[in-house]
């Protein structure tokens, strides 16, 4: 259910504000905007069984459309086991699409990684700034290959 932003919302109600981009599910909010024609989406807060579907639309959405991701998860205090399937389905996406991506990640999430990623398949960085630079060379290799 998408409704505006109220003080009186239960705390198991999905809203927006109108015209954003924002998304507050369950404890977590979902930000997406653009930083050098690279969509970023910016996610804080707990993913968890509440809002993991929520996540994964969202998520899946901006990667289907950007020309490159970056998925911010710096401020994520939980991320849960199925997240790392998201994580999955958004990168074999983006490479489906030769699309550039890279997470962003937090305490939390490294945790997981180290379980469900132990070979690090998934391309991370520490700052949307380093996710941005490894972008650029990957996209500057490329174009000297081509």
């Amino acid at each position: 259910m998408i409704a505006p932003l109220s003080p009186h919302a239960p705390p198991r109600s999905l809203t927006t504000h109108a015209g954003s981009c924002t998304v507050y599910c369950n404890g977590a909010t979902m930000r997406a905007y653009c930083r050098s024609e690279i969509t970023v989406v910016q996610i804080t807060g707990e993913v968890d069984a509440t809002n993991i579907d929520r996540f994964f639309e969202y998520a899946h959405r901006f990667a289907s459309d950007a020309p490159g991701l970056i998925l911010n998860l710096s401020e994520v205090d939980f991320l849960c086991a199925r997240g790392l399937f998201v994580l999955r389905a958004v990168g074999s996406l983006c490479r489906a699409e030769r699309r550039p991506w890279a997470i962003v990640t937090s305490p939390a999430v490294t945790r997981l990684l180290n379980v469900g990623d132990p070979k690090a398949t998934l391309p991370t960085a520490s700052s949307e700034r380093e996710a941005l630079s490894a972008m650029d060379a990957d996209r500057r290799t490329d174009l000297a290959a081509s």
